[in-house]
């Protein structure tokens, strides 16, 4: 029973392993690279207040998410769906201002 226990949980190990490998290797770079090589392109189109890394709504996987000022179609369709094989999430935040003291 507890060499089974063993096997399965070095098949679950590995098998994940070899998972996230694939995933980068698909992208070709990790998601910080990518991300660091674009978020001022896409702070430079107009319409956008900023950029961060994040899930999908399955919380599972990670993407570049995109928060526009304001939800206008000409904005959406000037942001990419997918940056070197990740996925960019649009989500429209308002504009984003600095807090001033009182």
């Amino acid at each position: 029973m507890t060499r089974n226990v063993s096997i399965l949980l070095a098949a679950l190990f590995f098998g994940g392993a070899a998972g996230c490998a694939m995933s980068q290797a698909k992208a070709g770079r990790d998601l910080n690279s990518v991300f660091a090589s674009h978020s001022g392109e896409l702070m430079a189109k107009p319409g956008v207040a900023g950029v961060y890394l994040g899930l999908m709504p399955n919380q599972k996987t990670e993407c570049i998410r995109v928060m526009l000022k304001e939800d206008r179609p000409e904005i959406r369709r000037s942001i990419p769906k997918k940056i070197e094989g990740f996925p960019v999430l649009v989500e429209v935040s308002g504009e984003i201002r600095p807090l001033t003291k009182n």
